[in-house]
């Protein structure tokens, strides 16, 4: 019974709050001004055929999650996904090697938002003028 304990105890020191509760990615909505998508690229995964809206989840983390979205006739969309501070860290309090594990898995950060939208404009097309 003591070896469980302890197997516990040492568990609960080299693990953090951030990553247990809420993982290193999250979960986002992404709508748009159109139906479907040809093509969508979040954080280099690719998907096909997307229809809106599209639940997807992104790397949490420091650096911005970068989407891309393509459909035939209009201009490719391009969005930065900032990321905030995650509260949930706080629980770690003192534990330094708990705030050190929430660092390196990104699971301090989270997404700004929970739904963004990507806005495809068709091309402006110059009009030629007959003089």
């Amino acid at each position: 019974m003591r070896k469980v304990f302890m197997m516990c105890v040492i568990c609960m020191l080299f693990s953090s709050c951030a990553t247990i509760f809420c993982g290193s990615r999250k979960k986002i909505v992404l709508e748009s001004n159109i139906d479907k998508a040809d093509k969508l690229d979040v954080d280099g995964r690719k998907y096909r055929d997307v229809t809106f809206p599209f639940p997807v989840k992104v790397k949490r983390g420091f650096s911005p999650s970068i989407v891309k979205g393509e459909k035939e006739g209009y201009t490719p969309v391009l969005i930065y996904i900032d990321k905030t501070f995650n509260a949930v860290s706080v629980l770690n309090l003192l534990g330094i090697v708990a705030w050190g594990i929430d660092a390196a898995t990104g699971a301090m950060m989270k997404p700004e938002f929970n739904t963004y939208e990507l806005h495809f404009e068709t091309p402006k097309q110059e009009q030629k003028s007959n003089n």
